[in-house]
């Protein structure tokens, strides 16, 4: 933390750490495999990015913070892991120069990874739809990773109840956009079809086909690595829009985040998926994803 390695029961932040107060801050949650972190320098890049969209001062360079990741799983005898890497607003001070200054904070923690149970990925897992709450593309958190999670936290812990893993959210124009805590593909005639990120809605050729101009859709580490997996496999990606029947007259359904990896759907609800087990694309995704993360 700020440098400094403790133990979590020592660690600390101001009681006026904008972070608390007010949710600002960022986060980024990664995977450690053979003591080596995935893709480490893609979360960087989107969690900077993130920062100086929202204001949220990182003062500490790339490497810096990589080997500090590094160094972490070294002191905790961590082999395969789940790192989670936070930078908040900080405390506010003024000075009577400069006026209102920021002192962020930025820590990472780790823990033993645990993996989703293996029925999950062998036979898929059961999702919800949120019905009663909508992602708001014109927020200025849409798109980004923050620690305002308590919506998400709230849907998740529903799905909980009604015996789902994971909670599907659409925007207020209801169209798809995400899981509370994955990126979402469906398969159409052996194509793989996701929401655009707000960057990929930039494409001239993505944003004729949607229709709504802003985007709630995290681009996501693991979505990135699947688009880039299929493109090998000879897979089409198209970055689309997705409403509630295009979702249930899918082929195929699966998520993607840097814990569960690929995540098949067998069940949205009620509607069973793909003969209520995972795909033949999704199969052939998820090997491409294993053999890349054994690579790493």
């Amino acid at each position: 933390m700020n440098g400094s390695f403790l133990d979590d029961a020592d660690a600390g932040v101001s009681l006026r750490d904008a972070g608390l107060l007010h949710g600002a801050g960022v986060f980024t949650t990664m995977r450690a495999s053979g003591g080596t972190v995935f893709r480490i320098a893609e979360h960087l890049l989107r969690l900077r990015a993130s920062c100086e969209a929202l204001g949220v001062p990182l003062t500490y360079t790339d490497d810096v913070l990589s080997h500090a990741a590094v160094e972490l799983l070294g002191r905790n005898q961590l082999s395969d892991a789940r790192l989670r890497l936070t930078v908040t607003r900080g405390a506010i001070t003024v000075d009577p120069v400069d006026g209102p200054r920021a002192q962020p904070n930025v820590f990472i923690t780790a823990a033993p990874f645990e993996p989703y149970p293996a029925p999950y990925h062998e036979k898929g897992m059961t999702v919800m739809v949120v019905d009663e709450q909508k992602l708001n593309p014109y927020d200025v958190q849409a798109g980004h990773k923050t620690l305002d999670y308590f919506s998400r936290l709230s849907a998740l812990r529903e799905a909980s109840r009604r015996g789902a893993g994971e909670a599907l959210w659409f925007n207020i124009h209801n169209y798809l956009q995400s899981g509370s805590i994955s990126n979402l593909f469906i398969v159409e005639n052996q194509k793989l079809i996701t929401p655009p990120t707000a960057t990929e809605l930039r494409t001239p050729a993505v944003a004729r086909d949607v229709p709504y101009s802003k985007s709630n859709v995290l681009p996501g580490i693991m979505r990135a690595a699947v688009i880039e997996q299929a493109a090998r496999l000879g897979i089409e990606v198209i970055r689309a829009a997705i409403d509630v029947n295009r979702l249930l007259e899918s082929r195929e359904v699966f998520l993607t985040n840097s814990i569960m990896s690929v995540m098949p759907v067998c069940r949205i609800e009620r509607k069973a998926i793909s003969d209520d087990k995972p795909g033949p694309v999704t199969r052939a995704i998820t090997d491409a994803i294993q053999a890349l993360q054994a690579d790493a």
